[in-house]
């Protein structure tokens, strides 16, 4: 009997100490659950943002992040190269895996899966390095979080026309991978980070692989400069700015206010908790104003080169909230034409070179990189 105890004892014992808790140098969470939009490549994007913060006085390296489903399947792994892109402090674009000492950085996750198969949430594990030799790895009981789980919102996106028509509308920032708007995040109230931009589209408009004619020094080169922008779909216009004056092509401009950052603008509410928005408007040029009701497809301003802008283009995107630091919403357009896709390393400033890839699209997200007809 006192055998058969002490051996009881000993398994007690082991089973209590797999799961005591462990040290860690990090605390990982999601930003807001995992959204998703049906890619031009004919598959859900799911994306979200790890939250990943150093509690260690020294930095650490971020080597992997895996992500599985609910009952343990492996459904993708980041590492690498891939990791190291995506990886990046919370407002600035410098991507690197190292989590500095007390720092906090984001992981942007794009999960790319066969069409309706995305699960109803998802667990991690978070692999990370500390120094070489640091003194203080001993006290670090695990170099693996299991952690944290994050929810799908399966909706599915929006449907909606147009914001452009015509041929030749190039992808220059939007989903799925690292770009300016993909990265960007924003504190709200000091209670929140918020991702306004994730599935925002910059607009330009490209004609025999350029962008503009000549040098590009004027707007009136730029071929997206003055082109119709058009109600996506019925809806009320819920807010204008008008005035801000064209600012010169690949000239940074620095905002001295909060309305300069949009530069001249229409918000268009197109469903509860659902606008569209359209920013860079050429001054003067809206059709409408606060309250007007509109259908889809009616023109409401041209594309301008207004706030913080380098080049002609139209900034759109939906929003959970009538301004530009809401919740960016996932939306699909009602049929393109697809041409091809950006080769980003072979393009120049002048010369852009598109990757052939010549197919009509319905229901679907223009990618990163795409080039489009729009009829």
């Amino acid at each position: 009997m006192i055998f058969i105890a002490a051996a009881a004892f000993t398994f007690a014992s082991t089973a209590l100490a797999k799961e005591a808790e462990q040290p860690t140098a990090i605390v990982a969470a999601p930003i807001h659950e995992a959204q998703i939009v049906r890619g031009d490549d004919g598959r859900d994007h799911v994306e979200y943002e790890l939250l990943i913060v150093n509690v260690f006085p020294e930095p650490v390296t971020l080597s992997r992040v895996t992500v599985f489903d609910p009952a343990g399947k492996e459904l993708t792994r980041i590492e690498g190269t891939v990791l190291a892109a995506a990886t990046q402090p919370l407002f600035s674009r410098t991507a690197s895996p190292i989590v500095p000492s007390s720092g906090a950085m984001a992981v942007e996750v794009d999960m790319i899966l066969p069409p309706d198969t995305a699960p109803p949430r998802l667990t991690h594990k978070i692999a990370y390095a500390l120094v070489a030799h640091s003194e203080l790895a001993p006290m670090i009981g695990m170099a693996v979080v299991d952690a944290p789980e994050v929810t799908i919102d399966r909706r599915r996106a929006m449907l909606i026309g147009p914001p452009v028509r015509g041929d030749g509308w190039l992808i220059s920032s939007g989903c799925c991978e690292p770009n300016i708007h993909r990265d960007l995040r924003v504190a709200i109230d000091g209670v929140r980070i918020e991702t306004p931009e994730t599935f925002a589209i910059d607009f330009a408009k490209m004609k025999n692989g350029r962008i503009f004619d000549g040098n590009g020094s004027k707007i009136e080169q730029h071929y997206a400069f003055g082109q119709d922008v058009l109600a996506v779909a019925d809806g009320t216009v819920v807010s204008i700015q008008d005035g801000k004056p064209e600012t010169a092509p690949n000239v940074a401009m620095n905002p001295a206010t909060k309305e300069d950052y949009g530069g001249n603008h229409v918000m268009l509410q197109i469903a509860p908790n659902v606008y569209a928005i359209y920013v860079h408007l050429h001054p003067r040029s809206l059709r409408v104003k606060v309250g007007d009701r509109v259908k889809a497809g009616t023109p409401l301003a041209k594309i301008g080169n207004t706030g913080p802008s380098l080049g002609p283009h139209l900034h759109f995107g939906l929003s959970a909230k009538p301004d530009l630091y809401g919740r960016s919403l996932p939306f699909a357009f009602d049929s393109f034409t697809k041409l091809g896709m950006i080769d980003f390393e072979a393009s120049q400033a002048d010369k852009v070179i598109v990757v052939p890839d010549f197919r009509p699209v319905r229901s679907a997200y223009p990618l990163y990189g795409s080039v489009l007809n729009y009829r």
